[in-house]
């Protein structure tokens, strides 16, 4: 047995909207927190870590020409504190463990390249496939930075199709479903009232003992939008 009156019904359906857009809202607020503070969030962290991989390729390049400078010592020195430096910011912004394990590598190859390189007499280039297997391990490690990045990239256009259907669902969908929902219990609710409207004069002329009740309907009904038709108004 149904025991929900169509006002129920009608006040249950009115409150789907705004219950579900109050959600809606909620969500696609963090949505544009996300997205607002996702330069920075990359700034800090995904192009961090590429600047420090591009910053020992670099380091290495300026060691490999540096040792044929006249200062090349101190040149070699200098390159060797910035590589040292740069693996340091790139493991403080480690995303994955492809990341972590590449870092790991280029500073435990280096430590013994750069040892040889200090000690090694001008014209020794007994180090060199080395030195190019340290250089080939940063460029591996500079993929990984980019495909981090392009991750991060591919992860912010897939929530953002999903808060565009979000946003239609929410914002369209939803309140023209309940348009329609009230819409066709009102409608309803519309040919009842004036059947009763029409039942309720048909009483008072049939019955005039329940008038009293009559009238109390009639002044409901009036009140409701349905008052007694004008005989001058009559078809």
């Amino acid at each position: 047995m149904n025991n929900l009156t169509i006002v129920t019904k009608l006040r249950f359906i009115a409150a789907i909207a705004p219950a579900i857009l109050l959600i809606a809202a909620a969500v696609i607020a963090g949505a544009f927190h996300a997205f607002g503070i996702l330069p920075r969030e990359l700034h800090e962290n995904e192009y961090a870590a590429a600047g420090a991989a591009a910053g020992m390729e670099n380091a290495l390049y300026k060691m490999d020409w540096g040792r044929t400078q006249p200062e090349a010592s101190q040149i070699v020195m200098d390159q060797q504190r910035g590589f040292i430096s740069e693996i340091e910011i790139a493991r403080q912004h480690i995303g994955s463990r492809e990341q972590a394990e590449s870092i790991e590598k280029i500073a435990n190859d280096a430590r013994p390249l750069f040892d040889a390189m200090r000690t090694a007499p001008p014209g020794d280039d007994s180090f060199e496939p080395k030195l190019r297997d340290l250089q080939g391990n940063v460029a591996d490690l500079m993929s990984l930075d980019d495909a981090a990045v392009l991750a991060v990239a591919n992860n912010a256009e897939s929530q953002s199709r999903t808060m565009i259907a979000i946003t239609i669902a929410a914002l369209i969908a939803v309140p023209w479903i309940c348009f329609v929902l009230i819409a066709s219990l009102t409608g309803s609710l519309y040919q009842e009232l004036k059947e009763m409207r029409r039942r309720v004069e048909s009483m008072g002329e049939r019955e005039p003992a329940a008038s009293e009740d009559a009238r109390a309907l009639n002044e409901s009904l009036t009140k409701l939008g349905f008052p007694k038709p004008n005989p001058m108004l009559a078809e």
